[in-house]
Formats: C-alpha cells, sequence, structure tokens
C-alpha cells in the first residue's frame, strides 16, 4: 500500500523553520486564511490538525471577530485561551484555541503582550465564557484586559501583589524577593520562636480525672452520644 501513496512535497519553511506541508486535513483552512489575512502567512504554521498564526495583541478583537463572523471560517467556539511567559527580557502571549465545525483542524491564534505593560483587549464580548480565562491570565501572569467587566483575582487573594506563573516568579514563600512584585514573605522555619511551644501545650492538656464507676440501671441512654449522634435529626 505505500507505493500507492502519492508524496507530500514540502512548501517554503514558514512559521517555526518547520516545513510547511498544507495535510489534508488543515489545508482548506490554510487557503482560507492566507486569502482573507496575507499578512498573517509569514507567522502560520500547522500540523497535521492544528493550524496557528502569530498577531499583535492590539488586533486580536478585530481578528477573532472576523474569524467568528466570516461564513466561510465561522470560529463560532472559543475552546481555551491562556497565557505564555517566554522570559524576564521577552514578551507575554495570550494563546486562542478556536474551533469551526466547518474546518477539522483547530485554529490556535497567538497574541502578543508587551511585557512592561501587560495590557489587552477582552474578548468577553465575543465570547462571554472568556470571563474565566481572562480572570486567571490575570491572576496567575497580570495581564490586564482592557474593559473586562469583572477583572479580579480567582485563586489568590485580594491583597496578593504578586504573579505565580510569572517566570520571574521565585519561590511562594519568598515572594516578596521576586522581580514578578510580591507580598511579605510567608513565614519562614529560621524566624519561628519555638520557646512557648512547650508552655502552649501544657495548658492545652486537660486534667485527667478518675474514672467514675456506673452501673447499666444508672447509666443514661445519651451517655454514649457523640456529637455527630446528637447533630443528626430525630
Amino acid at each position: 500500500m505505500d507505493d500507492l501513496r502519492r508524496p507530500r512535497p514540502a512548501a517554503a519553511r514558514l512559521g517555526r523553520r518547520r516545513a510547511l506541508t498544507a495535510p489534508a486535513a488543515a489545508g482548506a483552512l490554510v487557503r482560507a486564511l492566507t486569502d482573507r489575512f496575507p499578512e498573517l502567512a509569514a507567522t502560520l504554521w500547522t500540523d497535521e490538525d492544528t493550524v496557528e498564526v502569530q498577531i499583535d495583541g492590539a488586533r486580536n478583537v478585530e481578528l477573532l471577530r472576523r474569524l467568528r463572523d466570516d461564513p466561510e471560517l465561522h470560529f463560532w467556539y472559543l475552546a481555551d485561551a491562556a497565557a505564555v511567559d517566554y522570559g524576564v527580557d521577552e514578551h507575554f502571549e495570550v494563546v486562542y484555541h478556536l474551533y469551526s465545525d466547518l474546518h477539522p483542524a483547530w485554529l490556535r491564534v497567538r497574541a502578543s503582550v508587551v511585557r512592561a505593560s501587560p495590557h489587552v483587549a477582552t474578548v468577553t464580548g465575543l465570547w462571554e465564557g472568556a470571563m474565566f480565562h481572562e480572570r486567571e491570565m490575570f491572576d496567575m501572569m497580570g495581564i490586564v484586559f482592557d474593559g473586562n467587566r469583572d477583572l479580579r483575582r480567582i485563586y489568590m487573594s485580594p491583597d496578593y501583589r504578586s504573579f505565580p506563573q510569572r517566570r520571574d516568579f521565585l519561590l511562594p514563600d519568598d515572594a516578596a524577593d521576586s522581580s514578578a512584585a510580591g507580598v511579605n514573605p510567608l513565614e519562614r522555619p529560621e524566624t519561628w520562636d519555638l520557646s512557648r511551644f512547650g508552655e502552649e501545650l501544657t495548658h492545652s492538656i486537660a486534667p485527667i480525672h478518675p474514672a467514675i464507676e456506673t452501673t447499666a440501671t444508672d447509666r443514661r441512654p445519651e451517655a454514649d452520644e457523640t456529637d455527630a449522634d446528637k447533630s443528626r435529626p430525630r
């Protein structure tokens, strides 16, 4: 059977320095994207089931709206959105994963965000489900989504000032020393005062009283009940 397969010639090298072969699953989507967005051809990359493009974060809403509303693209479903940190001297990216029932290949859109001023427009106006993803990226990476009506921390406490998924974030208990901002460090073992531990332990032990013998006739039924028993409905 192998000798019946037609060889697939590789196209010009694009994107991640990997040959763009435009497999059957992604070929139609590649052609549709390059026809409508010729400026994206230089950053386009594909494999068997995914097509990827890179854009400037300033035009994320414009491009994503066209991808959603174009009847021949119809990427109506935002499956996921996540942030990537490429390093202290590099940029952030917000990565959108889109699905369309017109194309068997997924579409990944990588929007660059300036690290020094990590602002990008919200896409909650296009997909309400992006609310959770944007709040997560704001909490973990410190990316501000302009126009998001409920942008607040989702995991960390509201007064926490650091961003745990940034690559310049150190250990959680060293957050105050991190260049990603930080808060007061958590209590470290070398700062513990153990001198009062024995004293507190002594006071916390209840006095031991001799057991009081009771007969079966003296014992009340509720004497054998636990707190859990008393909390149950009768």
